[in-house]
């Protein structure tokens, strides 16, 4: 199961609404200073969709994942469960 862990932070914070209005993503936490975000298939983040600045964007992934990143670029980022 693809995971995204978050950092209990302002700024990442609208990661975390976003994910919880999404009906396939589980959001958990926080615990231990940190959200988890999982999703059965894939989760999928579009950067102006968060209204992340690009260091904050590419600051997003700090607290780890669980999966395989397929796409992460300037504006899209796929995570899919890693391949056995």
């Amino acid at each position: 199961m693809p995971t995204i862990f978050v950092l209990n932070v302002e700024e990442f914070l609208p990661l975390v609404a976003h994910a919880r209005e999404v009906p396939d993503y589980q959001v958990d936490g926080p615990r231990l200073g940190y959200w988890r975000i999982s999703a059965p298939q894939q989760i999928s983040l579009k950067r102006k969709t968060l209204g992340f600045k690009p260091a904050v964007w590419h600051g997003a992934l700090t607290g780890g994942l669980v999966g395989q990143i397929t796409h992460f670029d300037n504006d899209v980022l796929t995570i899919i469960e890693s391949a056995a």
